[in-house]
């Protein structure tokens, strides 16, 4: 039996039947069959499919946060995303679409138009995209968030007071979700949570104004700290806790198999 392969993408995926959907970020794989493209490659190996969030959530979870039961890992990239670990499982929801917080309506920004089509998403204002393009609409020229970020820690004001109203912005998306989910714990990733003290210092502020007393009462809301490598550790937990998994075992057992091959 190979040994199981991930495709790492950005959007939602459809886990069950392994394929990417509704990418506005990363158009031309929407419904495209990834474990079809590796089969034609690789072989009859299992393939797994899953977003990049999610499986950051579950390196952070596991390397960091083992015992929290109900976690949260909140993404700002090019997108905005969240994963959500329940008794040690990625919660995917119906159709893998649980945790798009990215596209949850805000006020006060009709004008910002989203790239899924729809106006004033958080994504849309608070996105990494959305940052660059504001700061350079406002005469500082940035390319993508890691510029946003470089700005911010040289200290450029305009670059940071955009991120504490980033910080604000998602701060209100994610009231709604410790009203609604009460985490025990909430990680922040992704390349603006590196200026984390103007972004915390918004999310915080909106985060405990909003939310019910009980529900923030023992919240820790913290940034990531594998940073780059959740999405790696948790890639690799996945397919090592798939491998061992029973039904994989005894799968390999009835084909009279000696096991999985080493993970290259």
């Amino acid at each position: 039996m190979g040994s199981p392969r991930r495709f790492r993408g950005t959007g939602p995926a459809d886990f069950a039947a392994g394929k990417a959907a509704s990418l506005p970020i990363v158009p031309g794989w929407d419904s495209f069959s990834i474990p079809d493209y590796f089969k034609e490659h690789f072989g009859d190996v299992p393939v797994l499919v899953e977003n990049d969030v999610n499986i950051m959530a579950f390196g952070e979870h596991r390397v960091n946060w083992p015992d929290c039961e109900h976690f949260l890992f909140v993404k700002i990239g090019t997108g905005i995303g969240c994963g959500i670990v329940v008794g040690g499982g990625i919660r995917r929801g119906a159709r893998g679409a649980a945790g798009d917080i990215g596209h949850i309506r805000i006020s006060g920004h009709d004008e910002a138009v989203c790239r899924c089509g729809n106006v004033a998403c958080v994504e849309a204002v608070a996105g990494g995209w959305a940052l660059a393009r504001q700061l350079t609409s406002a005469g500082v020229p940035a390319g993508d968030a890691r510029d946003v970020v470089a700005l911010v820690r040289a200290g450029n004001p305009v670059a940071s007071r955009l991120v504490r109203t980033t910080g604000e912005l998602v701060g209100e998306v994610l009231s709604g979700s410790v009203n609604f989910f009460n985490p025990g714990v909430i990680i922040i990733g992704g390349d603006p949570a590196l200026a984390h003290e103007q972004l915390f210092a918004g999310i915080r502020s909106v985060v405990y104004q909003r939310s019910l007393p009980l529900a923030t009462r023992h919240l820790q809301l913290v940034p990531s700290e594998l940073g780059d490598r959740a999405g790696i550790f948790g890639a690799a937990m996945m397919v090592a806790e798939h491998v061992l998994r029973p039904d994989t075992i005894e799968a390999m057992v009835s084909d009279g198999r000696k096991g999985p091959s080493p993970i290259s």
